[in-house]
């Protein structure tokens, strides 16, 4: 089977890779723009986190239909349809709406936004059956970029032109992608026998019921919704903390937030080799139990060695995903990797929704610098929750 897909997929990995770059760049230039807008709207700490809360619970509602999609028509399409959607509710940031209907916007950003996990993912595990660790590393690659420039794309637009304006630019790639960089590919369903016996709503639930019953499915999807808690409160607070707490300018404080997410290309490279040769569970511990203690320091910190132990973190945490998606892509069957996709990506922007609301509550309550111990708390749950699998593994 594999033999005929994978000299086109080989092909479509590279364009899917720079698209999971402006995607990420989409996801993360909001919470990275968290002071400005904290600034212009004269928000708390927890109605930061409540717009956060918003974009990502949009996104991870919306990997459920995504993924059923993905597992029915050509992904490739959908991704297409999602980018373009995103670079029309892009262009409607300059109208000068009030804090309520910039959230609705960037629900409907979010909600489209979505598209392309599920389709680029299922895309990816039904084209590659072997070393899917390195391939699902180097696709992940491009959202570490993605991450790692985005906040200095957003501090640099902002500082000029007002943060506004970030979304607008960042429409033009978005149309880019969807009209001409994957123009080549051509619609089609997948799996059209198997939808015509069962509905959405029956594979949905018969998905879930074998996440329920199988131990190794459901400790990787709280392992995600872990992974997913870090990241999104990280991304959403560190500018803040380094605008309040550390004295940095606000669009400078956008553009250093680009230390904690520089790192991850390299992060999710070595994740992705590691998880072929030691498996996903030991990389998964190591991920986790690394980055506990650079959180913890990180708020007594002068601000150089703060900001290098945020570098460090955003390094070695991300090694993570692609152990979670390589064992996802192992643990279901073929036909089913749309909606697997879909609700891992409900798990992880769903926690990560919540941790932003959490740890805005938290910063309200105690302080910004407070704001880093719930991270340390799901980091050790999360090297606990793998410990005991990776020591029977080991021996």
């Amino acid at each position: 089977m594999n033999t005929g897909r994978n000299a086109p997929s080989t092909f479509t990995l590279l364009p899917l890779t720079a698209s999971h770059g402006l995607m990420h760049i989409m996801v993360v230039a909001l919470p990275a723009l968290s002071p400005l807008v904290k600034a212009e709207f004269s928000l708390t700490y927890t109605a930061v986190g409540l717009l956060s809360f918003a974009f990502a619970a949009a996104i991870g509602v919306g990997s459920i239909p995504a993924g059923l999609l993905a597992d029915r028509f050509d992904g490739i399409v959908l991704i297409k349809l999602g980018f373009f959607v995103t670079a029309i509710f892009s262009a409607l940031l300059l109208l000068p709406w009030d804090f309520v209907s910039i959230t609705l916007i960037f629900i409907a950003l979010g909600f489209f936004l979505s598209f392309y996990h599920p389709s680029a993912l299922s895309h990816i595990a039904r084209s590659f059956s072997v070393n899917r660790g390195r391939t699902f590393g180097v696709h992940e690659t491009g959202a570490s970029i993605g991450l790692a420039i985005s906040p200095l794309i957003a501090g640099f637009i902002a500082y000029y032109y007002g943060w506004r304006l970030v979304y607008l630019f960042l429409a033009v790639p978005a149309l880019f992608i969807a009209l001409v960089l994957l123009r080549n590919q051509k619609g089609g369903t997948v799996g059209a026998e198997r939808t015509k016996q069962h509905t959405d709503i029956t594979i949905l639930k018969e998905f879930i019921h074998q996440m329920v019953r199988t131990s190794s499915i459901r400790r990787v999807y709280l392992t995600e919704g872990l992974f997913g808690f870090v990241i999104g409160g990280a991304v959403t607070f560190i500018p803040i903390f380094l605008n309040e707490a550390k004295g940095l300018g606000p669009e400078f404080a956008v553009a250093v937030t680009s230390v904690f997410t520089v790192g991850g290309a390299v992060g999710k490279y070595v994740g992705g080799h590691l998880t072929d040769f030691v498996g996903g569970q030991k990389v998964m511990v190591i991920g986790f139990f690394l980055v506990a203690p650079l959180f913890f320091s990180a708020p007594f910190l002068p601000l150089f060695w703060a900001i290098l132990a945020l570098a460090c973190a955003g390094m070695i945490f991300p090694m993570i995903l692609p152990a979670i998606i390589t064992t996802i892509s192992t643990e279901i069957e073929q036909s089913r990797t749309g909606v697997a996709f879909g609700m891992l990506m409900l798990a992880g922007f769903g926690f990560g929704s919540l941790s932003r609301l959490l740890m805005g509550v938290v910063g309200d309550s105690f302080g910004i610098a407070t704001v880093f111990y719930p991270l340390v708390v799901v980091t050790l749950a999360g090297g606990l929750l793998n410990c005991t699998k990776a020591f029977k593994q080991t021996f």
